[in-house]
């Protein structure tokens, strides 16, 4: 699935020693001085926007930061030598990146201001420390969701209670079951030729006028289109012609450096010509049939008209055995087999445990 970024944004992240917010790309916190620690996580900003300011969205680019090998300090990924001690970064470990944070959505209507614990300042949303006495703030209240309530006096709707389903499936399995022990199960019976007809027939075809629908380009030769109209055909993961982007839920993946990509999974849509056309087929109109009543099966003669001519042919034989448990029905459309099958001679019969034949032999 193809993704689409939608921009940056900045993440937090809670210091350790004093308990204060800080911005992701901050290294020490902005409230004690502490450095960040190397275990640090990154966190979404309950009022995250997207980035505007050029310089942040190009650190955000460059990837997860390098912890340096020798002192620990947080470096940006294209550093060679660390900027506290100078100290080769190349055996520096980056931050681990790629994890998906959350859904990002930005902010729908202003949050209320956070008033200062300490000095009881009124400080805007944004702000993660106080702009009077310096101290952290904690989040301001965020609006509350509204869920949908039935109306006074409406009943909910029933829930389908899991178990109810365990002996109705059991119920299932048992008929399944006991229909494959009847079919599968099998004896042996000892049947004598009472009596045997056949049926042979040859479809009759014309052409006719019908109406049907595909896609544009998988018409019939001669198909006379009526209308079409712009469906949805496939779909893509690369831009393709006549196509819709469509994607999902914006959502944050961390970037390891403090900022965090704003993607979108998205596929492409295909839409095509979708036509209801008029064309000719051949469909059956009629059939020839033949019957009889004895071990000599012929074919029916077929006389056809213009734009007519023979369709499939079908053949269907029916033998009558005499058994000790009365007489046995045994349907087959094999000429050959049915040649043999002369009244008055006895055959090896398989039977089901529904009192069908399965098969003969001598």
């Amino acid at each position: 699935m193809a993704q689409k970024t939608v921009g940056y944004v900045e993440l937090e992240w809670t210091c350790p020693n004093c308990g204060a917010k800080n911005p992701g790309i901050s290294k020490v916190c902005q409230a004690c001085g502490a450095p960040q620690p190397e275990a640090v996580q990154f966190e979404k900003r309950q009022n995250a926007e997207l980035l505007h300011d050029e310089a942040k969205i190009a650190s955000a680019r460059k990837g997860a930061d390098v912890h340096c090998p020798y002192c620990g300090a947080r470096n940006a990924a294209d550093a060679v030598v660390c900027a506290q001690c100078g100290g080769d970064l190349t055996d520096g470990q980056r931050r681990v990146a790629g994890q998906v944070i959350g859904a990002f959505a930005a902010t729908s209507q202003p949050l209320a201001p956070i008033k200062c614990p300490s000095c009881g300042t009124e400080n805007p949303a944004a702000n993660q420390n106080c702009s009077a006495c310096g101290a952290a703030l904690k989040p301001g209240p965020v609006p509350p969701s509204v869920t949908a309530k039935p109306a006074a006096g409406a009943k909910s709707p029933a829930r389908v209670k899991p178990w109810i389903w365990i002996p109705i499936l059991a119920f299932f399995l048992l008929c399944c079951g006991v229909g494959a022990f009847l079919l599968l199960r099998t004896d042996s019976r000892v049947g004598v030729v009472q009596d045997a007809t056949w049926e042979r027939s040859i479809a009759i075809e014309a052409l006719r006028d019908v109406t049907r629908e595909a896609w544009r380009d998988e018409l019939p030769q001669g198909a006379q289109p009526l209308s079409c109209s712009q469906e949805l055909r496939q779909t893509s993961q690369e831009p393709v012609a006549n196509a819709r982007e469509v994607c999902g839920e914006a959502y944050t993946r961390d970037l390891g450096n403090g900022a965090a990509e704003v993607v979108q999974d998205c596929v492409y849509e295909v839409y095509d010509d979708y036509c209801k056309y008029t064309a000719e087929e051949w469909q059956n109109v009629d059939s020839a049939v033949a019957q009889g009543r004895d071990l000599n099966p012929y074919w029916p003669q077929v006389q056809v008209a213009a734009k007519q001519r023979e369709g499939a042919r079908t053949e269907k034989y029916l033998v009558y055995f005499q058994t000790d448990s009365g007489v046995l029905e045994f349907t087959t459309d094999d000429e050959a087999l049915f040649l043999q099958l002369q009244p008055g001679t006895e055959w090896q019969l398989k039977v089901n445990g529904l009192g069908a034949i399965v098969s003969v032999s001598r």
